[in-house]
């Protein structure tokens, strides 16, 4: 969690899925209700709303079974048809929205122009955080609603709402063509694009480590740049890097991964936070990774799901340096909402207050007998090699 998305099904594999919710609903859907046989669906092709659009009630009315509301996948509506009627409910009025919203056109893919973007729970600059995404990355369109856009990450899938300033919407094509082009991406944890190539002209935006824009001629320790809405200027040609050229240095060995880590010692916690502005505990642990080349998903309990668990056992021994580090709330409870970074010599990092260290060794003056007791499972996400 912050403290603490399933892929949608290609329109081929409707009928398999269809034949598996026929056995799985068949004899047992005769007598359920339409609202359960719905949640039974939902189960199957979308268990993790967070990553998929999956909001449907039913009514009856005029005779039939009004269904209504939204998906994202006309494979999840045909599912969801097909269950109804294979339980007996022949007579279906079909409400249901597949997003993208056809309002939007095919403009209906986009890219982040500033160096972080929020993206709310809802439509409402008074709503809780729920994610950012950083300048560059690509986001798909699913609809406009009271001046914001609701939007999915195409990194992790994540959904979201978004200001309609904080993105550069375009087809496909050109979201693709912004993809091909020389990008630069920013290696510095802050800088700035300026007016002109010096350090006393007035500043286009800011800019914070892992922002993508796109690049053009170098001159004088200074790199033109575009940002993604077209907006121009300079960047200091230190703080930038080659976007193709950086993707093929990554390496995430555990050695990276703590260097990486200990970049952003003392940066604040923020609930929803994945920029070097303000981190939850799995945005740090994310954008740790992603500058390494391996991309997480968002939440803390998601990325416990990912690699393949480490053994506990023999006080820890066993655990690796760049392993995840996965706890719970407290003692005994299992529920994932806390995540870190393991070290080595039972020593750690993780975003709780602030990025810091501590540490399993009871001598040691950063000993943490509270999360020791709430580790619940240690991850290695096979990227890392030694």
């Amino acid at each position: 969690m912050k403290h603490l998305h399933r892929r949608p099904l290609a329109a081929a594999s409707v009928l398999i899925l269809c034949a598996a919710l026929t056995g799985a609903h068949g004899s047992a859907a005769q007598g359920q209700s339409p609202a359960e046989i719905v949640k039974a669906v939902q189960a199957k092709v979308a268990p993790d709303t967070r990553i998929t659009v999956f909001d449907l009630k039913t009514e009856p009315k005029d005779g039939a079974i009004e269904i209504s509301g939204e998906v994202d996948s006309a494979s999840s509506r045909d599912a969801v048809l097909k269950a109804l009627r294979d339980a007996g409910h022949a007579n279906l009025s079909d409400k249901i929205a597949v997003l993208p919203d056809p309002a939007l056109g095919p403009q209906h893919f986009a890219a982040v122009t500033v160096s972080v973007a929020t993206m709310k729970t809802k439509p409402s600059h008074a709503s809780e955080l729920g994610n950012q995404l950083i300048m560059g990355m690509p986001v798909k369109v699913l609809k406009r609603e009271g001046g914001w856009y609701y939007a999915q990450s195409l990194d992790d899938r994540y959904l979201g709402w978004m200001e309609p300033d904080h993105l550069a919407v375009m087809t496909r094509q050109g979201l693709d063509t912004f993809l091909a082009a020389p990008r630069l991406v920013v290696t510095a944890l802050f800088t700035l694009v300026r007016e002109q190539p010096s350090a006393t002209t007035g500043a286009v935006s800011d800019l914070v480590m892992g922002d993508i824009l796109l690049g053009g001629e170098a001159k004088a320790g200074w790199v033109a740049a575009q940002l993604p809405d077209g907006r121009k200027g300079y960047v200091e040609a230190g703080a930038v890097s080659g976007f193709a050229a950086w993707k093929a240095s990554r390496a995430a060995t555990p050695d990276n991964i703590e260097k990486t880590a200990r970049l952003f010692m003392g940066v604040p916690y923020l609930w929803g936070g994945t920029s070097p502005k303000g981190f939850d505990c799995s945005g740090f642990t994310k954008t740790v990774f992603r500058a390494n080349g391996v991309e997480l998903q968002r939440d803390a309990d998601q990325q416990a799901a990912q690699g393949e668990a480490v053994s506990m056992d023999g006080d820890l021994a066993q655990l690796r340096k760049g392993d995840l580090l996965c706890f719970g709330p407290r003692a005994g409870v299992t529920r994932i909402t806390h995540i870190g970074i393991y070290l080595g010599g039972k020593l750690f990092i993780h975003c709780s207050g602030r990025v810091k260290l501590n540490s399993f060794d009871p001598s040691s003056p950063i000993y943490s007998d509270s999360l020791l007791k709430r580790l619940v499972t240690v991850r290695r996400v096979s990227s890392v090699t030694p």
